[in-house]
Formats: C-alpha cells, structure tokens, sequence
C-alpha cells in the first residue's frame, strides 16, 4: 500500500513534470509582432521573472521530494508526516500555477488580439 501510495505522490510531483513547459523564449516572436517598444520589453522582463520564479519553485519541489523519501526511509514517520510534505507541494504547485495565470494577464494586458496570436502560435 504505501509503496502505491509513494508512486502516486512521485507521478503527480515529480517524473520530471516542471512548470517551467510554460515558458517560450518570446523575444523575438515580440520584437516582430509588436508595434511598441514598451510593450516588447515589459512583456519579456514578465517572462524571465516567470522564468526565475518557477526555477526557484522546481527547486523547492526537488527538495521537498527528497524529504518525503527520507521520510518513507524513517520508520517511525506518520501519515501526518506525509501529509505536511504532500500539503506543502500542493501549496508550491499552486502558487505556481497562479504566477503563470497572472503572468500571462499581464503581458495580455499589454498586447492586442493580433499582437498576442502572433507571439503565441
């Protein structure tokens, strides 16, 4: 059960699946599409900030499952032990997935419908 258990949490937190998927390289694509300079550079300082921040959060999910396998290596750990790790990259996953949503309402408040086709197809 508990060896279930861990495979579950590893293949909804780990295996790879990172964030960072979200992110193109939008430079050049917005130096083509869009007429204003402001715009361009705004929009690809929120990309690299994303960038850095969902970085930073891989990190801390590498860390907390590597936590969570020390934890299943201790005998005496409990399901409330489980728990908090599991709650913690829950909480990381999420706050994630809100930067990407807010970041992506940023730069579409800086862009047209034309302009934001062209940089994202």
């Amino acid at each position: 059960m508990i060896v279930g258990t861990i495979a579950l949490i590893m293949m909804l937190f780990g295996g790879g699946g990172t964030l960072e998927h979200y992110l193109l390289d939008i430079k050049k694509p917005a130096k083509a599409a869009v007429e204003s300079k402001q715009t361009v550079n705004e929009s690809v300082d929120l990309s690299k900030e994303l960038g850095k921040e969902l970085k930073e959060l891989n990190e801390d999910i590498t860390k907390l499952k590597g936590n969570f396998l020390d934890l299943h290596a201790n005998y005496d750990a409990t399901s409330a032990d489980f728990k908090a790790i599991v709650d913690q990259m829950i909480n990381l996953r999420e706050e994630g997935q809100q930067n990407i949503l807010d970041t992506r309402s940023a730069m579409k408040e800086r862009m047209t419908k034309e302009e934001w086709t062209k940089v994202f197809k």
